[in-house]
């Protein structure tokens, strides 16, 4: 508890000390904390690996600036019906895709997030095309960068508690149970369909929350938002912050943003070395880091211990 105390504190007085062009950086990462701790949902405690869950934050993308560009109703009515068509989607994609199991199961989340690419980059008319949607559409009381951040923190605070309740409520504890055995824990007696179909549109509707955050960081909405690719950041966030931690996914999301600026600074070639650092978590602390860093403490007690 201390030391999530400590935690807000220093997010609360980060904007005072960190110049704008970091302030915005730091928007970022603490948009993709929460587009990764809302999948972890799925991958950590569900046990279903999803690379559909760019369609849920691209969608609450373009529903901010679809709306700005046609129909110029208020930015936080947008913002406030984003989530319920993402969850409403979630819905109607997971009740397809949960129909079937483990590969196939990301394999058919792959195919929606490529499908949802290609409706907005063939779509000009509508969605801009390839160029997406660019412009001033947020309100003044968010365009200063610090006013923009405390917003962004703010929705994420209120965010992580939400999910945190849910993981720790029965119905996350029965999630892990069919994480570990879905047949064991379907023989006990918990709907193993609805539980994962239920975290399905859990994880889409907050997911989609954090593509409305993307538009107060970026102002813009554009087909990669879609894609598998994006889907695979909150999943590698996950995977290097620790995928059985709460918390590990929105570590793993900072040091996959600052990871990937500071790496690009010496070499195009940023992927290449992503998969290297993932290469040796895999091997070294299949956990992620938070796994490694508890491992290290049980080992320290024990030495105390003795």
């Amino acid at each position: 508890m201390l030391v999530l105390i400590v935690l807000l504190a220093v997010l609360a007085v980060l904007p005072f000390f960190l110049p704008p062009a970091e302030l915005i950086t730091f928007q970022k990462v603490l948009v993709l904390a929460l587009f990764a701790v809302a999948t972890n949902l799925l991958i950590g405690y569900g046990g279903l690996v999803s690379f559909g869950q760019g369609v849920f934050f691209g969608l609450g993308a373009y529903v901010v600036a679809l709306n700005w560009r046609h129909y110029q109703l208020p930015f936080w009515l947008a913002m406030g019906v984003a989530p319920i068509l993402g969850a409403l989607l979630a819905l109607a994609i997971g009740a397809v895709a949960l129909r079937t199991r483990r590969l196939y199961f990301a394999l058919l989340t792959l195919a929606f997030s490529q499908l949802f690419f290609t409706i907005a980059e063939k779509w000009y008319d509508f969605t801009g095309g390839d160029n997406g949607i660019f412009g001033p559409m947020l309100p003044p009381a968010l365009v200063n960068p610090t006013a923009g951040y405390f917003f962004i923190l703010g929705v994420v605070i209120v965010s992580m508690l939400i999910l945190w309740k849910i993981t720790a409520s029965p119905f996350g504890l029965a999630l892990k149970a069919i994480r570990e055995n879905p047949n064991r824990a379907e023989a006990l007696g918990i709907d193993v369909y609805q539980h994962q179909l239920i975290a399905f549109v859990i994880a889409g509707f907050f997911g989609t929350v954090a593509g409305t955050l993307f538009v107060v960081h970026d102002q813009a909405a554009y087909p990669q938002l879609l894609s598998w690719v994006k889907s695979g950041e909150p999943v590698l966030s996950a995977v290097i912050g620790g995928m059985y931690s709460f918390l590990g996914p929105a570590l793993g999301a900072f040091i996959f943003q600052y990871g990937h600026d500071f790496v690009i600074r010496f070499t195009t070639r940023w992927q290449l070395v992503l998969g290297v650092v993932l290469l040796v978590i895999v091997l070294f602390a299949p956990d992620g880091l938070t796994g490694l860093v508890y491992r290290a403490g049980r080992r320290l007690g024990k030495g105390l211990g003795r």
